[in-house]
């Protein structure tokens, strides 16, 4: 099911104000220094390994992109409810 415009400017003002914390700074700030060390294990690791390093990689950047995905449907919403 769609959501409204309004919902999603609801889930985007709850998302801005979660990134306006310490706690998501500093959860931010980790999760950017665990892809660094994932693409310097993935760097110097065995082959064998490369996957598993991928994924590592690309878990924590889904993370990252659900924050900014939701942030620009907010931005989207209020466009398009300005035009309304």
């Amino acid at each position: 099911m769609a959501e409204t415009p309004e919902e999603i400017l609801e889930k985007g003002k709850a998302i801005w104000e979660m990134e306006q914390t310490e706690g998501w700074q500093i959860l931010k700030g980790q999760i950017e220094q665990e892809i660094e060390l994932e693409v310097q294990d993935l760097i110097n690791c065995p082959i064998e390994e490369d996957m598993e390093h991928k994924m590592a990689i690309k878990a924590y950047k889904i993370v990252l992109g659900m924050v900014d995905t939701a942030r620009k449907e907010q931005e989207e919403a209020a466009a398009q409810l300005r035009k309304e």
